[in-house]
């Protein structure tokens, strides 16, 4: 009777074991693919927007791409596993933030090539246009003009020919009282200082490019001849005399009006405010005879108050 129950004892316990471990066996299934789903990984994201033709170094460096982990189970299969897999290529497009990177994102920069057109974005949401203009040294601010800059335009003997009437008149077929800001500034042209009158035609022009050195745009990087570790990078081709200007479709028309000899151009700052110009009135003093101007920067001169 002992060995009987000593027997079902024994039995009793085998079957317990074999439940536990099929318990445990079966729990730890469900754990693995559970926590399977719940993996991290590492992938890298766009922290900072990256702009269309940024090389992966660029981003790299400035940390535009930052490496994270996201549950394995969003893990794109094109995802790029090292900052290596981009590495002399450039992006396609702008990549937004948080955007995981995937190897379609960037591509050899022959195959992105970055026009002209594409630097012609719109300033208050209207359309630009490129136009050239050709001045020489004089005319052109010494060759001192970079890609980038803002310049006035200026033109002279903008009188001749019929000149331009210098705003509305009065009624129609009546002439403009003398005195009268919309009289005809041409009037009177040849007592005008030195027998030409410039004017200002706009004001805070975007230079986009001098010769065919345009502006440059993110993922333009000057890099050293091959084999010549530490070469200086090529110097920027010099003022060439052709000057290209972003304007609108309007602005280039009065642009490609001014007769090319008359075009002036004057260097301004970025943070230049244009205000209205109004055309030299020959009956008023010179500046230097006028005490309340003297010098260009008031009777003070430039450290005045």
């Amino acid at each position: 009777m002992g060995s009987r129950r000593t027997l079902i004892t024994i039995a009793a316990i085998a079957v317990g074991a074999i439940a536990v471990v099929l318990i445990y066996g079966y729990v730890g299934s469900v754990k693995d693919e559970a926590f399977g789903e719940a993996e991290r990984v590492k992938v890298y994201v766009v922290k900072t927007t990256v702009p269309q033709g940024t090389y992966g170094e660029e981003a790299e460096q400035q940390k535009l791409i930052v490496e994270d982990e996201i549950p394995k189970k969003f893990f794109p299969p094109n995802a790029i596993r090292s900052m290596d897999d981009i590495g002399g290529k450039v992006a396609v497009a702008e990549l937004a933030v948080n955007q995981i990177v995937t190897t379609d994102m960037f591509a050899d920069p022959s195959v992105v090539q970055s026009t002209f057109s594409d630097r012609l974005e719109k300033i208050n949401d209207e359309d630009q246009v490129a136009v050239t203009i050709s001045v020489d040294q004089i005319r052109g601010v010494a060759g001192l003009l970079q890609p980038g800059d803002f310049v006035n335009v200026m033109t002279t003997d903008l009188c001749e020919n019929g000149g331009v009437a210098g705003g509305g008149g009065g009624a129609e077929g009546e002439a403009p009282a003398e005195g009268d800001p919309a009289a005809d500034p041409c009037e009177g042209q040849e007592n005008i200082l030195f027998g030409k009158q410039a004017r200002y035609v706009y004001q805070k022009v975007q230079v986009l490019a001098i010769g065919q050195t345009p502006v440059a745009v993110p993922g333009d990087v000057e890099t050293a001849a091959e084999g010549e570790a530490g070469a200086e990078p090529a110097a920027p081709e010099g003022n060439t005399g052709l000057i290209t200007l972003i304007v609108p479709a309007k602005g280039a028309q009065y642009v490609a009006s001014l007769p090319p000899e008359n075009i002036y151009l004057s260097l301004v700052s970025r943070d230049y405010e244009p205000v209205p110009q109004t055309p030299i009135d020959p009956s008023e003093p010179l500046p230097a005879e006028d005490p309340s101007e003297l010098t260009p920067y008031g009777p003070n001169g430039p450290g005045g108050e």
